[in-house]
């Protein structure tokens, strides 16, 4: 299976990280933006294994741009990245169908190694939250 991913981030600093821990993961990154207003169009474009998305962007939030996402496309795999760790904001991610909260700042390895065990379960697990610095188990 060929492993793709797009990557949705207003900071040129965390896109440049998020692209090499995905890299490194083994996946191939086929698009990114820089607000989420492109999200949607670049799933249906290109369809890919994993997209991951920051929660505060210009225009529209992640966790909309999420919700509307997998609404349409249930079976796409979103990984939220942001340094919000508040309750109410991981749980939104949970309920929007978010398949896992990565905590800023994160390294490049940080990265790999969320990509490596979200794409091995896709096929089963629903929810995986960042386990340093958030307190969030719905």
């Amino acid at each position: 299976m060929s492993l793709t991913a797009i990557v949705i981030d207003d900071s040129s600093v965390s896109r440049a990280v998020l692209r090499r821990g995905l890299t490194q993961a083994g996946y191939r990154v086929v698009g990114e933006a820089a607000d989420a207003t492109e999200a949607m169009e670049l799933y249906e474009s290109h369809r890919p294994t994993l997209m991951t998305m920051d929660i505060v962007m210009p225009k529209t939030d992640g966790v909309t741009a999420a919700s509307r996402l997998l609404t349409k496309h249930p079976e796409a795999t979103v990984v939220m990245c942001s340094a919000m760790s508040a309750r109410e904001k991981v749980i939104a991610c949970h309920n929007a169908g978010v398949r896992h909260f990565l905590l800023k700042p994160f390294t490049v390895e940080k990265v790999a190694e969320v990509a490596r065990s979200v794409a091995g379960a896709r096929s089963g697990a629903s929810w995986m939250p960042e386990s340093s610095g958030c307190e969030a188990s719905p």
